[in-house]
């Protein structure tokens, strides 16, 4: 079924309903046999659109009570590919959202970099919603994002570098780097290459895990690479390990800043015939979805993606609540997922005991 012929039945239950009966995210999830992803993305778009309005738990038609809506806020997704495409930041659009409807706030509009990548763009954009605050999902050094600072608050934003005058909402991903080096070492690992699209606070955890570990930190294994448009997708990974394995001192082991650059880097290996586990050990980090299903499974750092979102959208509240509130920089945790793509099992068998 189309997305269209899908939101005109909503559109259609809805009117058929009593008028203060909830469409339910969960059932409309079922009865389409879709996720309740989807669902709320359709509640959202029928919402702007002025069809539905929504609820914790659902939507109804249009009440048009001006004291049942507190929004509306934009959500800006900094990535130029579609908004529901990245796996690291659709999870955390999905805490965002559901954040938002628990509290009761509108959600004016989900934009991508793509769609808001000019500062002619980013005042069009202003012009046409009345917004009472922004999140943004990442972060770039674009004229648009600069005109969206200057011109509305509060802003919180959900990213990876701690340079910001307002709220910030960060994962621990020094600690985990660290982590994963430290993991590495103890296997027996002790040439380790690393491969981002930025230099970030993973890579300063990566750094310093080879300092704590005593291991060599040689320059030519640390690929800083420029990423293409789409972002960190895994050709990006593909082109670190073509350039690693083609130096005369490879590494053992391929430390990588985000899931998608290990799984380029694990397929070009395995078009050359590198044996990922025997020959060459490759991890990532996020734990997005699609880490436990490669081949083979990938160890990574997991990162809390979901409950940035919702940290994200609960300071937003806060601050639209009281604006003197203080400006908070949150930081969650990280952990190590041990899957097989660093050997670990293996390993661990062949030592005996």
């Amino acid at each position: 079924m189309k997305k269209s012929e899908r939101q005109d039945l909503i559109v259609r239950q809805a009117q058929g309903a009593d008028p203060q009966q909830l469409l339910s995210t969960q059932e409309l999830a079922l009865q389409f046999d879709v996720s309740e992803t989807t669902i709320r993305r359709d509640f959202q778009q029928l919402a702007s659109a002025g069809l539905l309005q929504r609820q914790y738990g659902g939507a109804q038609l249009p009440q048009f009570s001006p004291s049942s809506e507190l929004g509306p806020v934009g959500i800006l997704l900094v990535s130029r590919i579609d908004k529901y495409r990245d796996p690291f930041y659709n999870m955390v659009l999905e805490g965002v959202d559901r954040a938002l409807e628990r509290l009761g706030y509108q959600i004016g509009f989900v934009k991508t970099l793509h769609e808001v990548g000019t500062r002619t763009q980013a005042k069009a954009l202003l012009d046409s919603y009345a917004l009472h605050g922004l999140i943004l999902l990442g972060t770039a050094e674009t004229d648009s994002i600069a005109y969206l600072r200057e011109n509305i608050a509060p802003i919180v934003t959900v990213a990876d570098r701690p340079e910001f005058d307002d709220d910030l909402v960060n994962f621990d991903g020094a600690g985990g780097l660290r982590q994963m080096v430290a993991h590495l070492a103890t296997l027996g690992y002790r040439r380790l290459a690393y491969i981002s699209g930025y230099a970030d606070i993973r890579y300063d955890g990566f750094c310093a895990g080879l300092a704590a570990c005593k291991l060599t930190s040689d320059p030519a294994l640390h690929l800083i690479l420029e990423p293409g448009p789409s972002g960190w997708t895994p050709d990006l990974g593909e082109r670190g390990a073509q350039i690693l394995m083609k130096q005369s001192l490879k590494p053992d082991a391929i430390v990588c800043a985000s899931d998608r650059l290990a799984i380029g880097a694990m397929a070009w290996l395995q078009r050359e015939g590198y044996r990922v586990t025997e020959d060459i050990a490759v991890t990532g980090c996020d734990n997005i979805a699609d880490s436990e299903f490669t081949f083979p499974p990938l160890t990574t750092v997991n990162v809390h993606k979901t409950l940035l979102g919702e940290i994200a959208a609960e300071r937003l509240a806060k601050r639209l609540e009281n604006p003197a509130e203080v400006y908070l920089n949150i930081t969650t945790p990280t952990e190590l997922v041990v899957r097989q793509s660093c050997g670990a099992y293996s390993r661990k068998a062949s030592a005996g005991p």
